[in-house]
Formats: structure tokens, C-alpha cells, sequence
């Protein structure tokens, strides 16, 4: 009896211990200050209004040209009897996104701010089926145009941030056969765009894949893939595996792209008949460049394009059903911010090294065909990697502020008569919204991303 008393005073001891400090949280939460508004009000800087969006928690504001956005004082309102950290009474730099954290009792809620340079861009140029790449840093659009056509009136067709007004005017038909300028007005200030117009000779694209033809393609993504690339790439073909090794001439394509999107990782067997393989790679010696995205990456290791014969080291997602994307997917190029692959991006307000792809709620099956160099014959060491295998790291995930960790889109340049190979093997670069789900906010990127790697390609 004494043994059961002595077990069960313990219990009851730890009972009442509890009781008593569920007892004294109940009081703490009844002295909870939670009664006061935690919003910015307004926040505005030498007398422009900032735009306030409490649900996202974020203030942005414009600012004309030549402000030093890194000496702003801004001068804010807040929920009544609320404070902010920091005060905003003196001047701060604003051209990166900083938090602001405003309080009042026991409540709080943050704020990123970012100030950013009024800009009026151009959005989208083309001059009929031939479109132009837009470098909005710089203020420049390059249009290769077919050198047998006449360039001395020609009616470019373009889209400007809304609001802004173009000279010369939509519809105007204009001599390009020297530069031209086109010159925004939106609010208040100007920006002089310089429009050229190359006449080159015009090589097709080829779109390659395992289906006999294009109608055939079975695999979603690689289908929306292709639709795009059929309706925006001027001059293309389909081309099969099949193709090649029946005896296929490329030689007269400027670039080919396979993207290989279906739910095995394993590169398929048409890729590997030794006549395809002979073939690809007598195309790339012979100055052909090549465009490789998800699975296909791997193709680097069978043409022989990776010096050390290595393909990525890292890959899974084979196999997945479709999931809701539970956040923004995309690329961080640290580094490689001026490179023209990534020009006329749409970033992120206050960002210049990265870009989303696909958006949160969006459904995708993530497939990764990327390095990782946390582990495997270039752990923690990039510039090993680049000299044995060839590759140059232009992008790692969105999370990766250095490109240290990763690269999920790598170049291999030209060598001696080669041409240049693009690989992008990261999740987000995903054509197709499984099971019909919400239209995906950054498909506009996936699309300038492509387009500007054929440009880049055809230089």
C-alpha cells in the first residue's frame, strides 16, 4: 500500500502543477495588451506617397531619377498610439527591401519597404513574326531581322508600361537602317530607348523529342513547351530522334532544344542510339548550339560537352504526382546580373539577382536535374568544378544569395569551333499548370528566360 501511495503522490504533485500554471498562463493572456492597430497608415518620402499593401506587408514607392535612394528620411503615420523601429527620422538607405516592425501593446506587424527610381519600360517589341531582346537596364532592343528583307519601313508592333506614352507612336513606320530612338514619357520622366536592327542570314530552331512528331508529343509539360516555342520562335522545325538516326541533316539549324520532362529521370533510348549520338555531336563540334532543360541535362555527359564526363549529381522528383506550390520558385544569379540571358526579367521590386518562375498555388511536379556541391567530387569547390567539367554556373535557387551551394542552370561556352550549351534543370522552369490549377503569375519570365537563351545562342 505504501509503495502505491508513494507512486501516486508524484502524479498528483505534477497534477496540480500543471493546473496551477495553465491557472497563471490564463491570467497572463487576460493582461495581453492586443487592442491597438499595428498599421502603417501612410509613409511618404519629400511628398510622394508610398503604395501601402497590408495584407502582403509591404510599402513601395517611386521617386524620380537622380534621388539617392540611399538617403531617404520618410515620414510616416501609424495606428494611434502605435511606434516603428526603425523611427524613419532620419535618413536610411531604402533601395533594399528593409523591415520595418511597427508595435503597439503586444501586437506587432512587419513591413518591408523599398524605394526604387521611376521607370517607364518597354515590355515587348516585335517587328512582325521576328522579336526583339530587351535589355531595360541598358535601354536597348536588338531585333535580328532577315538581311534579304528591306528595313527602310518597317511597323515594329510593342507593349510599354501602362500609362507611359511612346515617340515614335504605335503604328508608325520607321527606317531602321540605322538605330533609332524611341523615347517613354511616364510620369514626368523620360527614357530613350535605342531600337537596332541586324540583318543577319535567319538558321531555324529545331525543337527536339522523342515523338515521331510534334502532334504526338504525349507529355504535358513538353507539349506546352513546344506550343509556345511554335508560336513564338519565327523560324522552326520539329525533329525527332528518329529523324537523326535515319539521317537527319542538321547542319543548317542554329540551335536545337530538347526538353525532357516526363516521369523518369533516365534519359530515353532514342537519345542513345550511337547513330543519334555521332550525329548531335558532329553538329556541336561543327559550331551547333545546343539548349537543354529538365532531364535532358544530362545529355552533356553522352555528347561529350562536359570535359570530365560528369553529368549533374543531383536529381529527384521522377515520379511525382502534382502538388500546390507552397511558395515563389525561381533563380538567383548573383554575379551574372548583366549577363543577356537574364535581361528584361521581371524582378522583384528593390532586386536585381533574382527572378520567380512559378508562383505559389501553382501545381507542378518538380523535377531537379542540378549540381550540388555539398557533396561529390566538387564539394564546396565551384571553380574546381568549371575547370574539369567545363561548366559555368549562371543560376542557383532563389535561396541562394551567393550561388554557393548549388547550380541549377550552367553554361558551357564555346571550345575552339563548338558552339555553346545552356542547361537549366531546376523545378521551377515548368511549363505546364497540373490539373488545371491557377494560371501562373510568372509564366511571362519562363517565356523571356527561353527566348533570350535562343538569342544568346544565335549571337
Amino acid at each position: 500500500m505504501k509503495k502505491r501511495i508513494n507512486k501516486i503522490l508524484p502524479f498528483i504533485f505534477s497534477l496540480i502543477f500543471c493546473l496551477g500554471f495553465i491557472a497563471c498562463s490564463d491570467d497572463d493572456r487576460q493582461n495581453l495588451d492586443l487592442s491597438g492597430g499595428v498599421r502603417i497608415e501612410s509613409f511618404s518620402i519629400n511628398g510622394t506617397d508610398g503604395t501601402i499593401n497590408d495584407e502582403n506587408g509591404t510599402v513601395q514607392i517611386l521617386l524620380p531619377l537622380g534621388t539617392d535612394l540611399t538617403k531617404l528620411t520618410p515620414q510616416i503615420t501609424l495606428s494611434d498610439r502605435a511606434v516603428i523601429n526603425p523611427a524613419g527620422n532620419e535618413a536610411m538607405d531604402l533601395s533594399k527591401a528593409t523591415k520595418f516592425r511597427v508595435t503597439n501593446g503586444n501586437l506587432y506587424k512587419d513591413y518591408m519597404v523599398v524605394a526604387s527610381h521611376i521607370k517607364g519600360e518597354i515590355l515587348s517589341f516585335s517587328i512582325g513574326k521576328y522579336k526583339g531582346t530587351i535589355d531595360n537596364d541598358k535601354r536597348t532592343v536588338h531585333v535580328r531581322y532577315p538581311k534579304s528583307e528591306d528595313v527602310t519601313k518597317l511597323t515594329p508592333e510593342f507593349v510599354i508600361t501602362s500609362g507611359a506614352t511612346v515617340t515614335p507612336a504605335q503604328g508608325t513606320a520607321v527606317d531602321f537602317t540605322n538605330p533609332v530612338t524611341y523615347t517613354l514619357s511616364y510620369m514626368n520622366e523620360t527614357f530613350p530607348y535605342i531600337i537596332t536592327v541586324e540583318k543577319v542570314d535567319i538558321k531555324p530552331i529545331a525543337f527536339l523529342g522523342v515523338a515521331n512528331n510534334a502532334s504526338s508529343i504525349e507529355n504535358m509539360d513538353e507539349k506546352a513547351a513546344y506550343d509556345w516555342f511554335a508560336a513564338n520562335v519565327p523560324d522552326f522545325e520539329y525533329v525527332s530522334f528518329n529523324d537523326i538516326k535515319n539521317g537527319k541533316d542538321l547542319a543548317n539549324f542554329a540551335a536545337i532544344w530538347w526538353h525532357s520532362d516526363g516521369n523518369t529521370q533516365a534519359l530515353l533510348t532514342g537519345a542513345l542510339e550511337p547513330t543519334v549520338v555521332t550525329s548531335l555531336k558532329t553538329y556541336y563540334q561543327n559550331g551547333g548550339s545546343f539548349f537543354f532543360s529538365s532531364w535532358a541535362v544530362q545529355y552533356v555527359s553522352t555528347l561529350g560537352i562536359a570535359k570530365d564526363g560528369k553529368a549533374v549529381n543531383n536529381m529527384w522528383g521522377d515520379g511525382n504526382d502534382a502538388f500546390v506550390v507552397g511558395d515563389d520558385w525561381g533563380l538567383c544569379f548573383t554575379g551574372n546580373e548583366s549577363h543577356p540571358i537574364f535581361a528584361g526579367l521581371q524582378k522583384p521590386v528593390g532586386v536585381n539577382n533574382k527572378v520567380y518562375l512559378v508562383g505559389k498555388g501553382v501545381k507542378a511536379k518538380g523535377h531537379n536535374a542540378i549540381w550540388n556541391f555539398e557533396w561529390g567530387d566538387y564539394a564546396n569547390n565551384i571553380p574546381l568544378w568549371t575547370t574539369k567539367n567545363g561548366a559555368i554556373n549562371l543560376a542557383s535557387y532563389h535561396w541562394d544569395d551567393q550561388l554557393k551551394g548549388r547550380s541549377v542552370m550552367f553554361e558551357y561556352p564555346k571550345v575552339n569551333t563548338s558552339g555553346i550549351t545552356i542547361c537549366i534543370g531546376v523545378e521551377s522552369y515548368d511549363w505546364y499548370n497540373e490539373d488545371g490549377s491557377i494560371v501562373n503569375p510568372y509564366k511571362g519570365n519562363i517565356e523571356t528566360l527561353t527566348s533570350n537563351i535562343f538569342n544568346y545562342l544565335l549571337k
